[in-house]
C-alpha cells in the first residue's frame, strides 16, 4: 500500500487522494494478475428471446431502466417485504403471482424512440396482456445464474400490428428506500426492448400462431 503524505492537505483531501491511489494500485494489480478477482465484479445481462409459434424470431439485449436498478438495491437492503394489504387471513393471495399476471406482466408496443433511464412505461403500449405467463430459474454454467420470465399471447390475441418495442413489468419497489426498510412493492416498469435502439427490426404479428417472449436476467462472475 502506497503511503499518502498529509503535509498541507486537509483530512478530506488526504482521504480522496488515498482513495484514488488505492484505485490505481488495485487496477494495476488486476492487469498484472497479481490479485484474485473472483466476485469483485459481476455482469448482468438483460436478454430477450421472441418466438413466433415454434420459430425463433430473434434474440436481443434489453435495457434495464432506473426503476429496475433501484429494485435490485432495495431487494438487497430491505429488511422485509410487506404484503399485508394483499394477504388474506390464513394464507398468501395467489393473485399476486407472476403466473396469474397480477405481480408482473409484459406488453408489446408500437412506439418509437430510444430507451432512457427515466422511462416508466413504453411509449405506445398495446393494452393486451399475455394469456399465459411462467418463469424459470437456472444455472446454465458454473458461476452463472439466470431468472427468466415467459409470456405467451395466443394466436389472434394481438392484431396484426407492427411491434417496435416490448416492456417488462415486475412486482418490485421502484423508489429508493432507506437501508433496512420494510418494502411495500407494486408493479413497475423495469426493462425495455426497442427497434429504435437497434435491438431488433420491427415485425408484424403473425395472428395465426402464438407469440412468446422470454425475458432473461443472467448474472455471471466477470
Amino acid at each position: 500500500m502506497v503511503s499518502v503524505p498529509r503535509v498541507g492537505l486537509t483530512l478530506q483531501a488526504a482521504n480522496w487522494l488515498r482513495l484514488k491511489t488505492c484505485e490505481i494500485e488495485q487496477g494495476l494489480k488486476d492487469r498484472l494478475r497479481l490479485r484474485h478477482t473472483l466476485g469483485d465484479r459481476i455482469i448482468v445481462r438483460d436478454e430477450v428471446l421472441v418466438w413466433e409459434g415454434d420459430k425463433l424470431l430473434f434474440r436481443s439485449k434489453g435495457h434495464i431502466v432506473n426503476q429496475g436498478l433501484i429494485a435490485l438495491i432495495n431487494l438487497l437492503s430491505g429488511i422485509s417485504i410487506n404484503n399485508a394489504a394483499s394477504l388474506p387471513s390464513g394464507g398468501v393471495n395467489t393473485g399476486y403471482t407472476w403466473t396469474l399476471k397480477n405481480s408482473g406482466y409484459m406488453y408489446v408496443g408500437t412506439g418509437s424512440g430510444v430507451t432512457v433511464g427515466s422511462m416508466t412505461d413504453l411509449v405506445t403500449p398495446v393494452a393486451t396482456k399475455a394469456g399465459a405467463q411462467s418463469g424459470v430459474t437456472a444455472s446454465p454454467a458454473a458461476g452463472t445464474y439466470r431468472v427468466s420470465w415467459i409470456a405467451t399471447w395466443s394466436a389472434g390475441a394481438l392484431a396484426a400490428i407492427t411491434v417496435s418495442e416490448l416492456g417488462l413489468w415486475l412486482y418490485v419497489v421502484a423508489t429508493l428506500q432507506a437501508f433496512g426498510a420494510a418494502l411495500s412493492p407494486g408493479v413497475a416498469f423495469v426493462s425495455r426492448l426497442s427497434a429504435d435502439d437497434g435491438d431488433f427490426a420491427g415485425f408484424v404479428v403473425n395472428v395465426a400462431v402464438p407469440l412468446t417472449v422470454e425475458w432473461r436476467l443472467t448474472f455471471t462472475f466477470a
